[in-house]
């Protein structure tokens, strides 16, 4: 709290948006996991000569891009790296409540995510897309690892009532009905789910493979490739190349040769963090406490490496990845504990204990010129 008793985060009014020239990483959300704090969850943008690129859309989502000044008729796409409900909690609804400020007829929003885990590989697990575990119910079996594609039209199922209210009220410029999901003229997002190789599957789940094309337009170009979030398939991580500097978001992931490849001489690397031991004592004593430390290191970035570096159990940590795709910055999200039991200091010692450039610890609404972090980084180095 500050001195005047109110949250940084409760803003008296929105921020100025990034300028208009340049290209500019926006942290909307920076905790991990569904647990509430005063963070929101992962949510980006990226902000290149004004187009706004959204990287995934988790709670918070619709109340962050509203404080940060951005214009949502600036939004050119949006990319789910996964579908946990810490990155797609607001997904559906930041259209919705967006819907009065939608340039229908020059917008249309491609949405990029995973595809139905269950179409993809050979996998041999008796629920198709998840492994097998005794004793486990399977939810919706007809239908139990839906995509970005199938997702939206549920939610757009669950939602109708809402929605067939609108189109007979508000949402009707002179007199026509608008409906945003299509019923009525151009859809304002289309969904598209991003092809996995063939040998990819829940058992498989980021084998080498060469970076798959997903998006390009007069601002962006933007890649995407496998990464390692076991049980979780698929799971991409994204770059963006522009042409003020190219930024990598590296979704949720331990260490993996992907993220490296793909990462590979970026000028900024946005990468999830897990300070491990610390998030374990939070389950000291209970039953858990075993499960979430196999879980952070075989799931997620450690803060710092544990193991000894070639041993079977070595886990890097995100210094060593920054370092190892000899990226310029590091910036860190997805912080977790993100409740303030590991402090900003503890965070960017971690990191720079494995990592020569530049560090920034991630806050909600901070603002960052890609171009000056990248020269940052070339005058210190």
């Amino acid at each position: 709290m500050s001195a005047s008793g109110v949250h940084p985060h409760r803003l008296q009014e929105r921020m100025s948006p990034p300028p208009e020239r340049g290209t500019h990483l926006v942290l909307l959300g920076t905790r991990a996991g569904p647990h509430p704090e005063m963070r929101a969850s992962a949510v980006s943008a990226l902000v290149v000569d004004g187009a706004i690129y959204i990287i995934d859309a988790g709670a918070g989502l619709i109340q962050r891009f509203h404080e940060a000044g951005l214009d949502f008729g600036q939004v050119r796409s949006m990319f789910i790296t996964h579908l946990h409900s810490d990155h797609i909690a607001d997904y559906f609804m930041f259209f919705n409540v967006n819907f009065p400020l939608w340039r229908p007829e020059t917008q249309q929003i491609p949405v990029f995510g995973p595809g139905r885990a269950d179409l993809s590989g050979p996998g041999t697990s008796r629920t198709p897309g998840m492994p097998d575990l005794a004793d486990t119910p399977v939810i919706s079996p007809e239908l139990p690892t839906p995509g970005i594609v199938e997702m939206t039209e549920l939610l757009k199922q669950a939602y109708a009532f809402d929605l067939n209210n609108a189109i007979r009220t508000t949402r009707r410029p002179d007199g026509v009905p608008l409906a945003f999901t299509g019923e009525t003229g151009r859809p304002m997002i289309v969904p598209q789910a991003i092809p996995t190789p063939g040998h990819a599957h829940v058992e498989n789940p980021s084998p080498t493979m060469d970076p798959i094309e997903v998006y390009e337009d007069d601002r962006v170009k933007v890649t995407a490739i496998l990464v390692h979030h076991p049980p979780v398939f698929p799971a991409f991580a994204y770059r963006f190349d522009t042409p003020h500097g190219s930024v990598v978001f590296s979704g949720d992931t331990t260490s993996c040769r992907n993220l490296v490849e793909l990462a590979s001489g970026a000028d900024v690397l946005v990468n999830e963090v897990v300070a491990v031991d610390e998030a374990v004592a939070m389950y000291e004593g209970t039953a858990l406490a075993d499960t979430y430390r196999r879980q952070f290191l075989t799931g997620h970035t450690p803060l710092v490496s544990h193991g000894v570096p070639g041993a079977p159990d070595y886990v890097p940590g995100v210094g060593a990845v920054a370092t190892v795709a000899g990226v310029g910055a590091l910036v860190l999200t997805h912080l977790y504990p993100a409740d303030g039991r590991v402090t900003h200091e503890q965070f960017l010692t971690g990191a720079r204990s494995e990592f020569a450039g530049t560090v920034i610890v991630g806050d909600d609404l901070q603002s960052y010129d890609v171009s000056a972090l990248a020269a940052r980084t070339a005058a210190s180095s």
